[in-house]
C-alpha cells in the first residue's frame, strides 16, 4: 500500500497543503508546533481510528474555521483509490466517492501502524495502555474482534453495577449468572485471539529489536491472563475453556462485591515485555524503552502485512530522539518495501537516510521539497 497524494484544508495549524510523498522513506521536519505531527495524524484517520493523541474531532478544526477536509490518493496491490475525511458540522467519509456510515467501516481499507512519543505509556504506565495496543492491533485484522470486545464491555458495566447493588442484597448471588456466562463465553474468545496475536507479535519483534540492538540484547514479550495460568494451552475455544474462564469469576465474587468491580477477566489482563530477562519498565535505559516500543511497532505492521497481503503505510512521529546512531540507522535503511513517514526537528538526525525525500514544514506549510539517492 502507497500513499501517493494527501491534501489538507483548515485541519489544525494547517491551512491548505499539499503532500506527495514518495514510496520509501519520507522525513518530515521542522521546528516544534509547525505541522509535522498534524500532518501524519490526519493520515492516521484513515485507518478507522479515533487520533493517536486522543484528540476529539471538532479539533481537529482550524480555529475560526467550520469545517476540515482531508482527502487522499493511495495504492493497494490492485488498483488507486481514493478517500475523504470532513468534519463539520457533522462527519463525512467517502472511498471512492462512495459514503461510509462510520468511521470504522475504514477498518480493511486503508492500513497503517503509528508510532508517537505517546506510545511510550505501553512500557511506563499501567496495562490499560498496553491492552488498547492489543485491541487496536487485532482489530485492524478482525473486524469481528471490535463487535466481541464492545459486547464485553456492555455487560461487564452491567455485572460491576449489580456488584455494587447486591452490596446491600447478599441473596443475590445467584442472579449475577445472567452476566458470568456471557463474559465468560465472550472473554474466552478475546483471550484467544489477544494470546495468538501476541505470539505472532513475538516471532517478529525479536528479529526487529536483534537489528535496533545489533544482536546484543534479547527481546521477549508474552500475554499475562487473570484467568487462565498457562495460555499456550488456551488455542481453541471450548466448552472446558468457558467453564474455566467462568469458575474463576465464581471465586472472585466476593472479592468482587466488597470491592464493587470485577477483579479478573480481559480486561485486567496484561503484557509483560522484557529485555535480557528483565522488565523494561523497571530497569530498562530511555534508549531501551523506546526501542522496544518501535520493535513492536514494526512487528504490528509485518503482521498485518502478512494478515492482508499489503504494506501498512509506517508512521513514526519523533522517533530518533534517545537512539543512538545504529538504532537511528536501521529505522532510516531496513524497513523494506513500506512506505515510511518520520517527523523530527533535527534533520541531522536523517544523515544516514540512503534513498527518500525530505519535506521541510513551517508555519503549516511545505517550504523545501527535496529527494535523497546513494
Amino acid at each position: 500500500m502507497k500513499l501517493n497524494e494527501i491534501k489538507l484544508e483548515n485541519f489544525r495549524n494547517i491551512e491548505k497543503m499539499v503532500c506527495n510523498p514518495c514510496e520509501s522513506v519520507n522525513i518530515i521536519y521542522g521546528d516544534n508546533a509547525q505541522g509535522k505531527t498534524n500532518l501524519i495524524e490526519s493520515i492516521w484517520l484513515f485507518t478507522g481510528n479515533q487520533s493517536f493523541r486522543g484528540s476529539k474531532m471538532s479539533e481537529l478544526i482550524q480555529f475560526n474555521q467550520q469545517q476540515t477536509k482531508i482527502t487522499i490518493l493511495f495504492s493497494d496491490k490492485e488498483r488507486q483509490q481514493n478517500a475523504e475525511f470532513s468534519i463539520g458540522s457533522k462527519k463525512n467519509i467517502t472511498v471512492n466517492h462512495i459514503p461510509l456510515k462510520k468511521q470504522s467501516e475504514l477498518n480493511g481499507v486503508f492500513y497503517a501502524v503509528v508510532f508517537s512519543p505517546s506510545h511510550l505509556s505501553l512500557i511506563k504506565d499501567g496495562p490499560q495502555n498496553r491492552r488498547k495496543f492489543i485491541d487496536i492491533a487485532v482489530s485492524q485484522i478482525k473486524p469481528q474482534y471490535d463487535d466481541y470486545l464492545s459486547k464485553y464491555e456492555k455487560i461487564l458495566e452491567q455485572r460491576n453495577a449489580f456488584l455494587k447493588y447486591s452490596n446491600r442484597y447478599p441473596n443475590l448471588e445467584q442472579d449475577i449468572d445472567i452476566w458470568d456466562i456471557q463474559l465468560s463465553k465472550i472473554g474466552t474468545i478475546l483471550s484467544i485471539y489477544r494470546n495468538d496475536y501476541i505470539k505472532k507479535l513475538l516471532s517478529f519483534s525479536q528479529l526487529i529489536y536483534k537489528g535496533l540492538s545489533s544482536k546484543k540484547e534479547e527481546f521477549f514479550i508474552q500475554y499475562i491472563s487473570t484467568i487462565y495460568e498457562n495460555m499456550d494451552e488456551i488455542t481453541v475455544y471450548d466448552d472446558k475453556q468457558v467453564e474455566q474462564y467462568y469458575n474463576k469469576l465464581k471465586e472472585t465474587y466476593h472479592l468482587d462485591v466488597k470491592l464493587g468491580y470485577t477483579t479478573c477477566g480481559i480486561h485486567r489482563d496484561d503484557l509483560e515485555i522484557t529485555i535480557n530477562g528483565h522488565s523494561v519498565k523497571n530497569f530498562g535505559s530511555q534508549g531501551q524503552q523506546r526501542s522496544s516500543v518501535i520493535a513492536l511497532k514494526l512487528s504490528e505492521a509485518g503482521i498485518l502485512k502478512k494478515a492482508t497481503g499489503e504494506n501498512p503505510i509506517i508512521l513514526l512521529d519523533d522517533v530518533m530522539s534517545e537512539l543512538d546512531e545504529k538504532r537511528q540507522d536501521y529505522i532510516l535503511n531496513h524497513v523494506k518495501e513500506m512506505q515510511v513517514f518520520i517527523t523530527c526537528c533535527d534533520v541531522s538526525n536523517t544523515e544516514k537516510l540512503k534513498n527518500g525525500r525530505v519535506f521541510h514544514i513551517q508555519n503549516g506549510e511545505i517550504n523545501e521539497v527535496y529527494d535523497i539517492k546513494t
